[in-house]
């Protein structure tokens, strides 16, 4: 095998260098582009059903809302998963006094997004701790209101891997960070590379949650369902 010249090695070592460099570029600008908040979608829903009912009945409504807002099957069992968690009754009256945190997806202080959900309640009239206005709010931050959370919208509704589903959301939504240092519970998505390797609570329980919750809804037929109004603006 022919030994390289000093010269042909100069030139290989500069082709890699600019193939590195497009390859990182493009990386940067599709980050970015993901990053870029979108014009938030306002909803307006009502579900018709009493606050007192048993929890397979609240997360079956939960399911067919999600379906009806726009999400996919796995994508919809990905966000119930991390509500499983974070209010493992589905209880929208939840609230952690310790944490200062409330509702299905237990919002806090951090990034002002518990004061955000309250002012969003005033604005479209209707009571916190219903289903209705925690879902509403929830849609409205993965539309374009939350600028972190945004990212994860289109992929929700296309999606058909509950698991990664799961695995995004509870990143860029929940974004519990822990230092537990469980190998199982260390974020390996692809959506936030810049959280890549961060531990998170429970995350391996809320990705069998959602996997969970995939076999069982996966083939729900919601076509004809008239308990679940919603309209998006």
């Amino acid at each position: 095998m022919r030994r390289l010249q000093k010269k042909e090695i100069i030139i290989l070592a500069s082709a890699a260098a600019v193939i590195i460099a497009a390859v990182v570029t493009g990386v940067v600008l599709i980050t970015g582009r993901r990053s870029q908040p979108k014009e938030p979608r306002v909803v307006t829903l009502t579900i018709d059903a009493p606050a007192n009912i048993p929890l397979e009945q609240k997360e079956d409504i939960v399911y067919r809302t999600l379906i009806k807002a726009g999400y996919s099957p796995a994508g919809a069992c990905g966000i119930m998963g991390n509500i499983a968690v974070e209010s493992p009754d589905f209880d929208p009256a939840a609230v952690n006094e310790l944490a200062g945190t409330l509702g299905l997806f237990q919002w806090n202080d951090v990034g002002e997004r518990k004061a955000h959900f309250k002012e969003f309640c005033r604005q479209q009239k209707v009571n916190w701790n219903s289903m209705d206005a925690q879902i509403a709010f929830a849609i409205y931050e993965l539309s374009g209101a939350d600028p972190i959370a945004c990212r994860l919208d289109d992929f929700l509704k296309e999606t058909d891997n509950a698991y990664a589903a799961a695995a995004e959301f509870t990143a860029g939504f929940e974004r519990c960070v822990s230092d537990s240092g469980k190998a199982k519970d260390v974020y390996m998505g692809s959506i936030y590379p810049e959280f890549y390797g961060n531990h998170y609570q429970k995350l391996s329980a809320r990705i069998n949650k959602a996997m969970n919750y995939y076999e069982r809804f996966k083939d729900v037929d919601i076509a004809d369902d008239a308990q679940i109004n919603i309209t998006i603006e």
